[in-house]
This record gives C-alpha cells, structure tokens and sequence, in this order.
C-alpha cells in the first residue's frame, strides 16, 4: 500500500490548459474519487498519476519518493480500464496470469496466484472461458484480477463501470467496494457518475475546468458544498436553485416577500437561493412559501419525485416524497423549506454563510 501526492501539476494540449496547477495527497489505503463533468480533466490526471500521460509542470511522489520522470512500469501501480483491454485470444486463467507470466514467474507460484485471485473475485468456474464466452461484469472481474495479481502500490479506475447496464453497475460497486475493504489498497477512480462517487469513496474530489474545487467525504460535499457548482453536481436529483433579490433580510421570489434570511451582513450579495428535492414538505396553497402547480410525479417504487411548476425561472421544482404519497397531477400545492436548510449563493456561485 502506497501514499500519493500530487504537487503543482499543470498539463497542456496545444494551447489548451486542461490540468491547473492541481495539488492533491492521497493516504495509504484511502479510496478516492475524482469526480467531475466529460471534459473536465480527471481522466488526463488519472493517466498523469500513472505515468501514461506526460505532464509540462509539477511533481508526483509515491510512498515520498519522487516518480515524476519514472515510466508506468517503475511507478508499480495498476490501471483498469473502461475498456477491459482484455487479451480476446486468452482465456481468465491467461488474461490473469499474462503479467507475471511474461516476467518469468515459477509456472506453480503462477497457478497458485491466480487461483487466489479468482478466489477472491469468484472467478473459479469461469478460468477456461474467453472474454467473448463472458458478460460485462465478469469481464470488468477479469480485467480487476488482472491488476490485482501485481500486487500494485495502487489501484487507478478510469469510468470501469460506464459500459455496464444499471443492474450490473450496482452489482460491481459493491464488488469494488469489497474488494477494498478486504485488500486495503490505496484507490484512485475516475467517475463522472456522482452516485458512484458516493457510495465508494472515503474522499471525493471534485473536478471542473482541470482545477480541483472541492475535497471531502461524501457526507461533507453533500451537505457542505464550497459553491454552486458543488451544490448542483452531488445529490440526486440534483438542489433545486432559484434566482431571487433580497431587501431588508427578506428573499424575493417571482416578486413576492417569501423568506427571511439569517444572514444580514451578506444579505445583499444573495443572488440566488437552493434547497435539497428531500427537505421540501407540501402543504396546503395557502401555508406554502412557495405554491405552484403539479406537472409530472416520478414513481420509482422505493421513491417518488413530484415536479411543480411555481412560475419562477421556467424551472420545475423537484420535491422528493414518500412513494406512498398519492397527489393527482395538475394540483396546486403549497411548499414548505425551514430555514436551517436553506443555501444561499452569491451572483459569483460562493456559498453565503
């Protein structure tokens, strides 16, 4: 297991800056996600990490030593593709053991390894297969076997996920998620799907633009966004935002008096208002702070999402209910937010507090 730190790494393509001066310490057995939009630069630092991508400043370290000039092979670590990059002329038992058995390993401490490997991904029935003979998920287990057999100093994901089905992307969360706890390597995984940040990472860090622009847990990121764009980006469905003005530590909405503000020094800088789909209660018109008109309800068995239209921005509100809350469509509905859960952005997106 290996500690990484990343120190000032900036990367060009052409004239583009898609990496900024981004600094970043992972702790030995700590799995971390970078998470962000397409684009947004976590894939190119993933490869930067792994020495498959160049960087044009900065330094990298691994366990204190520096790695910055040292090839992938040097760097000891193990990337997991998207792709499965599995060997289609290979059965499980080779594309396992290709690695080792190209360094020249004992052919009986070979077999074992793999055997332990297997074993560990539940993999002992399908040595003999080939990757066409597989589904996606015992693939994805085939292409993790392959990094785990080296016994890296890290694991690195680059979106292993992303062409699985739903139920198999569940299905592999949970089986990466084990596979950490009972192994304890130190993991960096690339995701631009939040739900997967979620659930795996001890600390998540969030990408936009090739800069960092918030590192924390998931519960902290959650509730304590940095800025807007955090605030958006995690939870689904994502924080409803409003446009609103302020007077006198009052919050206008669509030209109405609706909320008092806490805070008073700042009042003035509040641009926009946001609140989380499951802190919203419906009550009747009369009681709301907010009322609006049912457009679409969200049935989704375990959960149920009602969609209101309040006349304000040309956006529909999003109120997270019981699924046995029954309302008919088209209904006029009061809304109600305590304060204390309340978020309030500057026109910049900076976190009012």
């Amino acid at each position: 297991m290996s500690s990484i730190k990343v120190k000032n790494i900036s990367k060009w393509f052409g004239n583009n800056l898609v990496i900024k001066n981004v600094s970043l310490e992972i702790k030995d057995g700590e799995f971390v996600v970078l998470v962000g939009p397409s684009g947004c630069g976590k894939s190119t630092l993933l490869r930067i990490i792994s020495g498959l991508e160049d960087l044009d400043e900065g330094e990298i370290f691994i366990n204190s030593e520096d790695v910055t000039n040292k090839i992938p092979s040097e760097r000891e670590l193990s990337m997991v593709f998207q792709s499965y990059a599995l060997y289609p002329h290979m059965n499980v038992y080779e594309n396992i053991g290709f690695s080792l058995k190209t360094s020249g390993v004992d052919k009986e401490l070979l077999k074992k390894k793999i055997a332990e490997v297997a074993k560990i991904l539940k993999l002992d029935s399908l040595l003999n297969r080939l990757p066409k003979q597989l589904s996606g998920g015992q693939r994805q287990r085939v292409a993790i076997g392959r990094a785990i057999i080296r016994q890296p100093r890290a694991f690195l994901f680059d979106e292993p996920l992303s062409n699985l089905d739903a139920s198999l992307r569940v299905e592999m969360r949970l089986e990466i998620s084990r596979l950490h706890k009972q192994l304890g390597i130190t993991t960096i995984y690339v995701t631009h799907d939040q739900v997967e940040a979620m659930t795996l990472a001890d600390k998540i860090v969030v990408i936009n633009q090739g800069e960092i622009i918030q590192v924390g847990s998931p519960r902290e990121l959650f509730n304590k966004p940095k800025n807007l764009f955090v605030a958006e980006f995690i939870g689904t469905p994502k924080m409803n935002v409003l446009n609103c003005i302020t007077k006198r530590g009052f919050i206008y909405l669509n030209g109405k008096e609706n909320i008092k503000t806490k805070i008073r020094k700042k009042d003035n800088k509040i641009n926009k208002i946001g609140f989380r789909p499951n802190k919203i209660s419906i009550c009747e018109k009369e009681k709301g702070l907010l009322n609006g008109e049912i457009k679409f309800i969200e049935y989704l068995g375990t959960e149920q999402f009602i969609y209101v239209d309040c006349g304000i921005d040309e956006s529909l509100i999003v109120v997270k209910t019981n699924p046995d809350y029954k309302i008919p469509i088209r209904r006029i509905i009061g809304l109600k937010m305590l304060s204390k859960d309340l978020y309030f952005f500057s026109k910049n997106g900076e976190v009012l507090i």
